[in-house]
């Protein structure tokens, strides 16, 4: 019992008035305010998915950690968030998180804890009262350390502090005050070809080593100005095992990862001297460095074989409007998750709405698998989808910052991240996903993808094919090249894919930032049913709200690849599904090269209309004129010899 009293005394409270810093802050809730030891103040950030931290200004050993995240008396809302502890702000551990989807018991929660660290960071990954999350008291207890030197531990695959190096030449350190909000850190800077940082000890283990990974910035930000990074075993012109072809990406500082491959497996495990070495460096440029590791790279999952394709329904399909392309808080727009989905559903009346946050842009970017708002987005898709009703879709926009544009990923249980830098080799990710013949994927606005225009969809692929399912049209952002011009090009080219509109949010109003919006043709609006639409490219792109197309050539619906005749039966059936009072004024076929085969005006709410046209082209494709300009393109139907 003695032992346990003066055990007791030992402990103290150890957070009060600690530095703190945050993520977001919400004005006059400063991070500061949750570790006054006041209970009517609090740190609050916007939305959920921010942390908050605290340095206790030392070593100490943690036993207990008190949070508090709703004002004294609020009973109805929780937040979800987990608590994790760090001796040097780079490497964390888990200490706790609390799940739970009911009002915690009143005055907050206590965790014990037995972890030694100097930092403490709580993560608040949910608020049932809305997007703002908030602190009102965090309170550490244990005891302080004594002090001691900080050991430098490069093992595998911790992260470790770029300017604890054992030698270099040609880098400088310096305080980068940008790499987060609230904090200065040491760092190394140089734009030297030739300069080399060497780490000592560094113990690869046998995990199996395949990444160099780190958080690099640069001096300026313009993209096409590179650098090459080399990696090399034990001496200065050692082997060499990676090269990093290393650009500034969205923000100045950038998590990439880099492959790496010895001669023999053995030679990336145990304990080496790692050399880095600055190759090449643009004119102007300077590569600066804040921390770095030694991974194991998280592999994809096994893919799913393709589905089935669904029977067509025994009378006609039915017409449901949404939105493929949207982003929240949890990337680079604003609100939450929950918001989007009722928004689109409650005010902008969607039947379906897509959430694709940025895939570099989630926590844990470099492990697909580790990501909390992954699972998140996943788990709030299906809690807000009611099929036959509304369905809450979910993928990812793999974004590249070399000039190469952006993809929509769709129905895949993982995201791909363009930081890791192999995938900047475009036909190594279009290798990838042909691995996976389920998924779907989409082409984002072209127009705006910088010099390289997605490669201008050069060359066909027929694999890729089979993958690649849809491309935007936005005639808002660019009236000429974002209509048809893009999309003709690739049907030109080979390529079997249906045009969709998308309003790509990320100022909120999910479905009511504009008109633009993709019409799927389904039996039912189950996911499944969506996914088969897509797969056969029964989409099509419009800017005309409500208005539902129906296109057939010889009794087979947009999107199908039928035999060539020598003449071709078109069908076409339009009408608005709600009353707008516009008027469908002039409709066109369209054949290769935006060709227009047939074309005939009109004056009505519906267009019913019967022709056949001789040795068709490739594929045909219909575009309705609204009488105030705005228009819906179907996706073709292919004739294939």
């Amino acid at each position: 019992m003695e032992g346990i009293q003066q055990e007791a005394e030992q402990t103290e409270l150890l957070s009060r008035g600690k530095r703190a810093w945050a993520e977001d802050t919400v004005a006059g809730h400063e991070a500061q305010l949750a570790v006054d030891g006041q209970s009517d103040t609090c740190w609050a950030g916007a939305p959920y998915y921010k942390w908050w931290k605290m340095d206790l200004g030392g070593p100490c050993h943690i036993e207990r950690i008190f949070l508090r995240t709703e004002a004294q008396g609020e009973m109805e809302s929780y937040t979800r968030y987990f608590i994790e502890v760090s001796d040097d702000d780079l490497n964390w551990s888990l200490a706790a998180e609390h799940t739970e989807t009911a009002a915690p018991a009143p005055g907050g929660l206590s965790y014990p804890v037995d972890l030694e660290g100097r930092y403490v960071r709580v993560t608040l990954t949910y608020c049932s009262s809305g997007e703002t999350v908030r602190i009102y008291d965090l309170e550490a207890y244990g005891r302080q350390l004594s002090s001691r030197q900080p050991v430098i531990d490069r093992r595998a695959p911790r992260k470790f502090a770029a300017a604890d190096y054992d030698e270099a030449s040609g880098f400088a350190r310096f305080e980068a005050d940008d790499v987060e909000p609230g904090t200065t850190y040491a760092a190394l800077r140089s734009g030297t070809e030739g300069s080399w940082l060497l780490y000592r000890n560094v113990d690869l283990s046998d995990i199996g080593v395949d990444q160099l990974r780190g958080m690099f910035g640069f001096a300026d930000l313009d993209k096409s100005k590179q650098v090459v990074l080399e990696v090399r075993l034990d001496h200065l012109d050692g082997e060499c095992v990676g090269e990093l072809i290393l650009f500034k990406q969205w923000k100045r500082w950038s998590n990439l990862a880099g492959q790496l491959t010895a001669a023999e497996p053995e030679q990336l495990s145990g304990v080496r001297d790692i050399y880095l070495v600055l190759r090449d460096v643009a004119p102007g440029q300077e590569l600066l460095i804040h921390w770095l590791a030694f991974a194991k790279g998280t592999a994809l999952p096994q893919p799913q074989p393709r589905a089935e394709a669904l029977p067509e329904p025994a009378g006609e399909y039915r017409i449901y409007f949404g939105n493929l392309h949207s982003h929240t808080g949890l990337s680079d727009g604003i609100g939450t998750p929950d918001e989007a989905y009722d928004y689109a559903r409650y005010t902008a009346g969607l039947d379906f709405l897509a959430i694709t946050e940025h895939s570099n842009l989630y926590d844990h970017d470099l492990d697909w698998a580790r990501s909390r708002k992954w699972v998140d987005i996943q788990r709030t898709a299906a809690r807000k989808t009611e099929e036959d009703a509304f369905l809450a879709l979910y993928g990812a926009e793999t974004t590249w910052y070399n000039q190469f544009g952006h993809m929509n990923t769709y129905n895949m249980d993982c995201f791909i991240n363009a930081y890791e830098i192999k995938y900047n080799d475009i036909a190594h990710y279009y290798h990838t996903i042909k691995q996976y013949p389920d998924s779907i994927q989409q082409w984002n606005h072209p127009w705006s993808c910088g010099n390289r225009h997605l490669d201008g969809f050069d060359p066909y692929d027929p694999e890729l094919d089979e993958v690649m399912h849809m491309i935007e049209i936005n005639p808002i952002e660019s009236k000429e090249l974002g209509g048809l011009y893009y999309y003709v090009m690739a049907l030109d080219k080979g390529w079997h894919v249906a045009p969709v509109g998308s309003q790509d949010n990320h100022h909120g109003q999910w479905g009511t930032q504009n008109t633009l919006r993709t019409g799927i043709l389904v039996d039912r609006l189950t996911t499944a049913d969506f996914y088969d639409a897509v797969r056969h490219q029964r989409a099509y792109f419009t800017s005309a709200l409500h208005l539902s197309v129906w296109f057939r050539i010889n009794g087979a619906i947009m999107g199908s690849r039928i035999p060539r005749t020598e003449t071709a039966d078109i069908e076409v059936h339009a009408l608005y599904s709600l009353p707008t009072g516009h008027r469908i004024v002039r409709m066109e076929l369209i054949g290769e090269q935006g060709q227009v085969l047939h074309a005939a005006d009109h004056d009505s709410d519906e267009l019913h209309c019967q022709l056949t046209i001789s040795w068709p082209d490739r594929y045909c494709f219909v575009k309705l004129y609204q009488e105030d300009g705005e228009f819906a393109a179907t996706a073709p139907v292919w004739f294939e010899d």
